[in-house]
């Protein structure tokens, strides 16, 4: 597999890409006026917004990054990808046709959600997203407030039409993963029989709360191999320790993804399976050590450079001078592809 340079968060892609999309919208299909009419205060100055007032046609080809001609596996993944827009002046909603979106979503896929081929049939929409939000932003009300368009459409169709019947992974990160939780509690918890088949959730890199859970009635994953359950964790250095962190919440819960505890036992370099490099550059064993820390929910790594890994720039001002949080993902990418796998054959033994 084709490796690219790993940056699914900060996208600064400047490729141009030659894509006509504009099939995917349906001017029949209008979105709530109510929906419209109870925009929360958080998305105000956010350019673009009168966008969700035309649907995308899920049906349309053009709508999916990628959807499978042909159903090779028993199992099926939908992931939403994160912000690839990065920063915007002003914060703006973004086409699918936006090449910026479209150049970085189709790098996450080579790089994220690649991790779950070897397992997965892999459904990948595409979803207009908000570029970078400003500090101190409430992120979660804007992502519930978005997530009840495109996202939630998109994940309609994949279960009404496309999966048929077969059991599935929910996963995303960042904004997508933000996104994923509020599709958890607004979307999977109204239709208990596509829960049912749903092996497990993995929206990486955004907080789940102990007060989403007790409000849901969702379950956190407690090992390896328990199904039905979420999986997440946010990734950071010691440096971040006291700072502001956007993707941490009060009552965070974070999972360790070597050892897969949700306690602080230590899991070493060595017990790694293999992490992607800034290259993409898959390496065995991996570079990253990991350590829950319960009371702030993170998962804390001490092995890697932070001067190569963690966010910089005017972005440290949201998630902390050592935030990993691009790569929640990398960092522990075969321990990752290994754990889809065991939750997979763990289900299947029911």
């Amino acid at each position: 597999m084709k490796r690219m340079k790993f940056f699914p968060l900060l996208a600064s892609v400047m490729m141009l890409v030659a894509m006509s999309l504009t099939s995917c919208k349906s001017n029949k299909q209008p979105a709530p006026d109510a929906e419209q009419d109870s925009i929360p205060e958080a998305l105000a100055g956010v350019v673009g917004l009168e966008k969700y007032k035309t649907k995308l046609d899920y049906s349309k080809d053009e709508c999916w990054l990628e959807k499978p001609d042909s159903i090779t596996k028993n199992v099926d993944v939908f992931f939403i990808y994160p912000t690839v827009t990065g920063f915007r002046d002003p914060v703006q909603i973004c086409e699918i046709t936006d090449s910026e979106l479209v150049a970085g979503a189709k790098e996450v896929r080579q790089i994220q959600t690649s991790v779950f081929d070897e397992s997965c049939n892999v459904f990948m929409p595409y979803y207009r997203q908000i570029s970078m939000p400003k500090p101190g932003t409430d992120y979660s009300t804007v992502t519930n407030y978005l997530s009840g368009f495109d996202a939630t459409d998109a994940l309609d169709y994949f279960l009404t039409h496309l999966n048929q019947g077969r059991p599935f992974i929910l996963a995303g990160h960042s904004q997508g993963a933000s996104t994923l939780i509020n599709l958890l509690e607004n979307y999977m918890t109204k239709h208990p029989e596509a829960l049912k088949r749903m092996i497990a959730a993995y929206p990486i890199g955004y907080a789940v709360t102990k007060d989403f859970l007790a409000r849901t009635g969702l379950k956190f994953a407690e090992g390896a191999t328990d199904t039905g359950v979420i999986v997440s964790w946010n990734t950071e250095g010691l440096a971040n320790k006291d700072t502001k962190n956007c993707t941490l919440a009060p009552g965070g819960i974070s999972i360790n993804p070597i050892n897969w505890k949700r306690d602080d036992t230590y899991a070493p370099v060595k017990e790694n399976l293999g992490s992607l490099t800034i290259e993409g550059k898959l390496v065995t064993p991996g570079i990253a050590d990991a350590r829950v820390d319960t009371v702030r929910g993170s998962v804390v790594v001490t092995t890697v450079d932070a001067k190569l890994y963690a966010i910089p720039g005017d972005a440290a001002a949201l998630f902390g001078p050592e935030s990993y949080h691009r790569y929640d993902y990398g960092l522990f990418y075969n321990n990752i592809k290994k754990n889809i796998a065991d939750r997979i054959a763990a289900f299947m033994k029911k």
